[in-house]
């Protein structure tokens, strides 16, 4: 009766530990904060955020194009919104209303892949025929910068 009672007991504990590890499966979530901006994103924007408010503008940092830009090709509207999905810019500048005056792209060596290059010319072809003017930078320049505004 006893090694029945011991078996009972194991295959109890068993069974508990099981329903604990498929709850616990069922809640993971492998997520963790991250800051939004580099190191150089942020240093960047530092000195962008202080000529922004000489022009009195507003700064979106990482936005996406799908959010910047319209599909006006109804009848083939998935292709061309694949192209845009999961790309973003570095940053948006806006009027006080939200209206997006341009948009930058802080490039960096990254950018000079042939790969980088062809996203980055499908970027500068789709802002240009939505009529958003996007503007590449390299230099971490506050002269530069202000060059940006003009």
């Amino acid at each position: 009766m006893n090694f029945q009672w011991y078996i009972f007991c194991i295959g109890v504990l068993l069974v508990i530990l099981l329903l604990i590890i498929l709850y616990r499966k069922k809640n993971y979530y492998p997520y963790a904060a991250k800051p939004i901006l580099t190191k150089r994103e942020y240093g960047f924007y530092l000195i962008l955020r202080e000529v922004a408010d000489e022009h009195h503008c507003l700064i979106c940092p990482k936005v996406g194009v799908k959010d910047l830009l319209a599909v006006t090709d109804k009848k083939q509207y998935m292709k061309y919104f694949h192209k845009i999905a999961q790309k973003h810019v570095d940053f948006v500048i806006c009027d006080q209303n939200l209206y997006v005056l341009f948009a930058i792209e802080l490039d960096d060596s990254s950018h000079e892949t042939k790969d980088a290059k062809k996203r980055d010319r499908l970027k500068d072809k789709a802002f240009a025929a939505a009529g958003i003017p996007l503007k590449r930078i390299t230099e971490i320049d506050k002269k530069e910068i202000r060059r940006l505004f003009c």
